[in-house]
Order: structure tokens, then sequence, then C-alpha cells
């Protein structure tokens, strides 16, 4: 189950605990940690990854809060203009498989009990007959500030907007009035149908978005002028006031929505510090001192919250700071008093954060935290100098162009106009204690590393070989024997494709072993330098392979793929050629390529019309081993029956022909493409051939390649008892087990003992390397593809 946190609300609730630039779901309210990374901690046990969606303003917080969860599966949208949920929940859910069960939570709410566990089970028991599932919290007080829903036991009535307080009363007192949560739980295809059924103009102007959309490593940007093309609409107004698929599940556990500082108290939240506090002859009085260098003592007061910060003191009557907004918001106010409101003393950064300490025209000290594998980019300063001293941690830090790494009570001293970069070369937080001198000790005196030179952000420090957990596809053709033959882990009802290494967008793989665990392939590719990718792939923007395993239990649609220069024309991608090994298939399976003969355009096209396409398509009987090379242009269609390995160009651009007229699970017809597959379909007569190259003979093991072009080279061992396999410096190593199981060990080739990396395998797992020359040894029998550039 994928997991969508909304983490978009704004800083002004909670003043002057939370900012404008650091809102309520990411201040450290609960203990040492946010009521953001609580909702991630809460729903670890039920999703196997998490979709971010917050304010891009918030991206560097948002980035850092999640650092803490080491393993962690997730991905970001950041969105240059808040649109409401109806437009953050459907960008999300557009990019997932239809068959993905979707939990969506807000970030700024507490939640106890270990009735949370049953109360998700049955809501996922719901989802499963196609309900879109809400959460409803029983009403023990009359509520302004939250929606309601009214049910019939499980089955939602209506949703009613926020009332005035007799109807609140009234709601109280009549027991089929649920408080609306904002949680929901549903399967991604059944939400997109009733999104589309009833409010169609939402549904396309959020698939026209996707368009907009800008990618980098794990996190997807949504541009203002992108956002503000769809309508700010909430889901209930959307969705769930229309649909007849609404239920609702009466939660038995604990929560609360805060969204006041009065709220902090009334569910004991511990707030962050070590400030001491004191009350003296008070009445109802709560004091929340977050500045361990101040005592704040209250006398004699009844009815009062006092919150002292590092910069700001708030003194307020209980039931009155919801009326902050009119302080904040007020222009007068803003010229004096405005900065107070926008920010704290800690500042988030790409690759962490900083206190400011000491703060003042000519000195300033920093707290400065970096975060494993990241790095602040090469700059220098004009007009101050900066004494850095290592407090924990590793640092690889470059100074006018001489290097080295610097560890605990080392000082590194930097003059103006130095070109320096720091990176964090460990496994943990790298802790400098910073202090600038000089006529400007602002923000502003930095120059770039872009006026005067580059600089790629990469880990210093990473592992020789990683496994790799698959991306999942839910095809309407396929079957169930990927979880039978390699044990894959999946709640699809069916199961089409597993992307075993693929760092594309359309469905990463992620890292599962190692100091990178978790990290999806993309952004792990990023970390470690394209430089270790190996020098072939230097002239490749993207990472140019994708290895993946169908199970074709009905037959494909027939389709075509464009080359390089038509993708990248049209689609803004890399085209696609591949090579299929035929992993096992059933008796009389079959596979179409190619035409059996010569044919036109307008032959074509007719077919598709008449539904005789097939007729002119090359049928080929298939064995277990066979291996087939699928140029583009090529038409082609994999039979019923089959399981295939596929070895492609790094590339999710199929054309569609034809597809039997056929519905999935969700009564939608799949997107036919023939236009774009006429353009680049090869219409001459196509006898395709097999790839048999010779065996070579090893001591333990034999090999053959079974596919050799310009863009990857596969490699067939069969190991028997052990075999020995040579890195290379031009390229990485891609393994993915067909069959048995047995251990996989890099060594280094100056001492072939020594085992740097080890990782036992199974069928249908699949392993990367970086460029290396080092030596891989796989023991135990098994038979594996080895792919390379």
């Amino acid at each position: 189950m994928k997991c969508i946190i909304l983490a978009g609300g704004r800083g002004d609730r909670l003043w002057p605990l939370s900012r404008q630039s650091y809102p309520k779901q990411f201040i450290k309210i609960q203990g040492d940690h946010s009521l953001f990374q609580e909702t991630i901690a809460r729903n670890i046990p039920y999703c196997d990854e998490f979709i971010i969606i917050t304010n891009e303003e918030y991206r560097f917080i948002a980035i850092n809060q999640v650092a803490a969860f080491q393993g962690l599966v997730h991905r970001f949208i950041f969105e240059g203009e808040g649109r409401k949920t109806t437009a953050a929940i459907t960008l999300a859910c557009l990019r997932l498989a239809k068959s993905e069960t979707v939990l969506v939570v807000p970030a700024d709410q507490v939640i106890e009990g270990l009735e949370y566990k049953d109360d998700i089970t049955r809501a996922v028991e719901l989802s499963r007959e196609g309900n879109i599932v809400t959460f409803g919290m029983p009403v023990e007080s009359p509520e302004e500030r939250y929606g309601y829903i009214k049910a019939d036991g499980e089955n939602v009535l209506a949703f009613v907007e926020k009332p005035d307080h007799d109807t609140a009363v009234k709601y109280m007192q009549d027991k089929d009035y649920l408080i609306n949560s904002g949680m929901m739980l549903f399967r991604v295809g059944d939400y997109l149908d009733e999104l589309r059924e009833h409010s169609p103009n939402e549904f396309r102007l959020c698939i026209a978005a996707l368009k907009g959309r800008i990618s980098k490593g794990n996190s997807v940007k949504y541009p203002a002028e992108v956002m503000n093309s769809i309508p700010a609409v909430h889901i209930e107004k959307a969705l769930l006031e229309k649909t007849k698929r609404a239920k609702v599940v009466k939660a038995h556990f604990g929560w609360k929505d805060i969204g006041s500082l009065e709220d902090i108290e009334e569910t004991r939240l511990k707030t962050s510090g070590d400030g001491l506090e004191y009350e003296y002859n008070c009445e109802n009085t709560d004091i929340i001192n977050r500045c361990s260098k101040s005592l704040v003592v209250a006398n004699g007061v009844s009815d009062v919250i006092v919150v002292n910060t590092e910069d700001a003191v708030y003194v307020g009557k209980k039931g009155e700071s919801e009326s902050l907004k009119e302080l904040i918001n007020d222009d007068e106010n803003i010229s004096k008093i405005g900065r107070f409101f926008e920010s704290g003393r800690v500042m988030y950064r790409q690759w962490g954060r900083y206190e400011l300490l000491v703060d003042t025209p000519h000195y300033r000290v920093k707290h400065v935290v970096i975060q494993p594998g990241k790095t602040i980019f090469s700059h220098k300063h004009v007009f101050r100098s900066e004494h850095w001293t290592i407090v924990s941690g590793t640092a690889f830090i470059e100074l006018d162009g001489k290097e080295g790494l610097f560890n605990t009570d080392d000082v590194v001293d930097v003059l103006p106009g130095m070109t320096h970069q720091v990176s964090n070369a460990g496994d943990t937080e790298l802790v400098i204690v910073e202090v600038s001198v000089g006529e400007n000790v602002s923000e502003d005196d930095k120059v770039s590393a872009d006026a005067f030179t580059s600089s790629n952000e990469q880990t210093h420090v990473f592992d020789s070989l990683i496994r790799l957990n698959p991306a999942f596809k839910d095809n309407l053709w396929g079957g169930n024997k990927l979880k039978e033959i390699y044990g894959k882990k999946c709640d699809f009802d069916i199961l089409a494709e597993s992307w075993e290494m693929s760092a594309h967008d359309a469905g990463q793989s992620i890292v599962a072993s190692g100091r990178h665990k978790g990290m999806l392939f993309n952004d792990y590719l990023g970390t470690i330098g394209k430089t270790n990718w190996g020098w072939k792939c230097s002239t490749f923007a993207d990472f140019p392979i994708l290895v993946k395993l169908i199970d074709a239990k009905d037959k494909l649609s027939v389709q075509v793929h464009p080359d390089d220069d038509y993708a990248i024309a049209n689609e803004n991608q890399y085209g696609k050629n591949e090579v299929w090994y035929v992993v096992d298939c059933e008796p009389e399976s079959y596979l179409y390529c190619g035409f059996n003969r010569d044919v036109s355009r307008e032959e074509v096209l007719q077919r598709i019309e008449d539904d005789s396409i097939l007729d002119v398509l090359n049928k080929i009987p298939v064995q277990k081993g066979d291996v087939y090379f699928i140029k583009a242009g090529t038409v082609h269609a994999i039979g019923a029956g089959i399981v295939i390995c596929e070895i492609q160009q790094s590339s999710n651009c199929t054309y569609r022909l034809y597809d039997f007229k056929r519905k999935d699970k969700f009564g939608d017809y799949r997107e036919l493409h023939i236009d774009k597959a006429l353009d680049v379909l090869n219409f001459s007569k196509y006898c395709p051939e097999k790839i048999d190259e010779g065996i070579v003979d090893g001591d333990g093991f034999k090999k053959r390649i079974i596919s050799q072009c310009k863009y990857f080279e596969c490699t067939l061992i069969d190991v028997d008892s052990s075999a020995r396999i040579l890195g290379v410096e031009e390229s990485f190593t891609s393994f993915l087990v067909l069959e048995g199981e047995g251990r996989i060990s890099v060594r280094s080739i100056d001492d072939p003992e020594k085992v740097k990396e080890g990782i036992a395998f199974k069928a249908g797992d699949s392993f990367f390397a970086p460029k290396s020359t080092d030596i891989f040894v796989i023991e135990g029998k098994s038979k594996l593809i080895m792919t390379r550039v």
C-alpha cells in the first residue's frame, strides 16, 4: 500500500512555534520529532512507499526530516502553489498503477491507540470492493472547525460543511454524525474513475498538468503556473459529496487535529526544548518554553498561554490564539515585525540545515548539519573569512583545488576569495561549527560555483554491490507466475511486469541493501555520481538500461517502439530496442515479430479497423531459452503463456496498434497510439533471427553472449559450482538471477581472498554494481543474465 501524506499547510496557526517558512506539521511538538515524522512512523507497518506532497517552499524541511528514516522508500511532490486536496491527491494517483491501494493522511494530526491497525484493516477490506473509504471520528464536543459525515453504519449519507455552534451541538447529540478526519483509503483505479465521472474538468486539467512536471531524482515539481491551471477544490466537493461509492469507518483510535496553541495542551504533546518554566499562583495557565537560555515564570494569572522561543514571546488568553492570523496579515505591522512571522533561527537547505547561534553585523556563529551523501557546492566569499570546526562526522573538503578528509576536532580556515566545497563522506550527520568574520557576513556575500566551475553532488562512500527491489505493473494481460516462480511480494491481483533494474520515471526499482537502502534507483545513481556508471555511459543524459520480468498470461497488445531520433523529438526520452529471453512458456506458446510480407501504411490501418492485423504478422513458436532481439520499428506482441526476461533501453515509449478491444478491471480501454505507431513502423517483411553466440567454458561455469548491440550486451551465465567474472571500467554490471540460489561477492583483484561485499541470492533477485576492476564471485548452482553497456 502507498501512503500519500498531505503536508502543505501554511505556518500561521501555532506562532511563534511555527512560522510562515516553518509550518506546524514540521515543528517539533511531539517530543524530539514533528507531527509529520510521527505520521510517517505511524504508517510504516502498513505502507511500502510514501508520497509526500508539500509546498515547494518547504522542500528542504521535508527532505531533512525524512532523512531520519533510514531505508524509507519515498517520493516528493512539490507544489509551486497549493490548490487544495483534489489536485494534490489526483496528481499523485495519476502516476501510480490502478491496482495500488492508497492511504491518504494529513500531516498535522495526533493519532493514538492500537485500534488504528484494526480500522486500517477494515478500510482495506472495503476498498477491495471498489469503495472510496473515509474515516469518521466520534463527536465528543461541538466542533465548528471541522466538516462532518452523516452515516448509517458504514454507508455515507452526506458530507456536511463546517457548521455554526448551534448546528454543531445538534450533530453531537445526533449519533448519525461523525467528524470528517480528512483521511481516505481507496484503490487508485476506483478513485480516478469516480473523479473522472463526477468532476471531469478537474480530472482533465490534472492530466494536462502532468506534462508540466519537472522531475529530479525522487522528487517532482509542479511550477506555480502549472498548479494554477487546476481549480482549487477540496476533495469533498469534487468527489466525496457526489460518489455512490463512499464508505466510512467509524474510528476507534484517539484523534486530534492540531490547529491552535490550545490543542497542544489538550493532547499533552511534549514540546521540544530545555527551557525551564514555572507557574506560581496560576489557574488554567500553560507555559511552553523553547529557549534553553531563558527561564519563564508566570505569577498570579489565569486562562493564559505563554510561548517563549529564541526570538519571540507570545502571551495570550486561552481560546484566542487563532485570532493571531489577523495580526500576521495586518499590513501596517508587516514592515516592523513581519520577519518574526516569516522565519526563525533554523534554516533548511538541500544539503541539511543550519542554526544561527550568534548574529551580528560583523560576525556570525552557525551550527551546521550536513546530511550523509550531501554537499554544499563550490562557492567563495568576497568580504568574509570562515573558521570551521568539525564537531562530529567525516567531511570531504575541497579548498582552492586541494582536497582531503577531515574528522572530529579538525579545523579549516577559509579566507576571502577561496573556492570551497564540503561533502558529508560518512554514514551519519556531519556537524560543523562555523564562525564568519568580515565586512559582510550575510548570505549576500556568496559567489556560487556556477560562476566559475561545475560541481556534482555525489557521495564519496558507496557499496561495490547492491541488491534491488522491483517496481510492479498491473497490465490486464498479466498473471501470477512472477509470484509463483520468484516469490515477488506484490498485493496486486494481477502482476504483469516486475521492473528489476529501472531508473525510469514510470517505475523505479529501489535499493534494497547497503548504506543507500530505501533510495529510489535514479536517486542512488545521482548520489554515487555518473562517473561510477562507467565511461561508456558518459554520452547518455539518463541511465541507459531497463531490465524487467514479464508474465504474459494473456496475449499482449500489438505494438511498436520508436528509435532514438523519433522518441527524443516527440517524447523527450530514449527510443526502445530490446532483447527477449524466454524464461518459461506453456506448450504451443508463440509470439509475433515483424510482418510476414511487405505491407503499406494504408493496409495496416485498414487491418486495424477490421480486426485482421494478426494475419500479416509473423507467428513464431517459442521454447524455453529462446532469445529474440526486437529492433525499434519492428511490430511485435508476446503471446499467452510466456514468461520473459526483457533487457531494453531505459524507455517506456510504446505505441499500441491494436489491443483486441479489451477493457481492464476498472472498465477502461487502454489508449492506442495508431498515428505515432504508423510513423515509426518498418513495413517491410521481417524474419527475426535467434541470437546464439558460442559457449565459453569457465572453471565451474559456462557463459554465452545472447545479445550484443550498440546499446547493451547481455551474457547468460550458467553456474555449476562457482564463477569468477571480472569487473570493467567502461560499464556498470547488472545481474538478474533466473534460476537457483547461492551467494554473490565482490573481491579485490589485488587480494582475491578478501571479500568486500557479499550478498545471498535466490531466483528472481537483481543486483547492480558500479564500474569496477574487482572480481565478482558467484557461488551456487544458478543461472543469471549479466548486462553491461
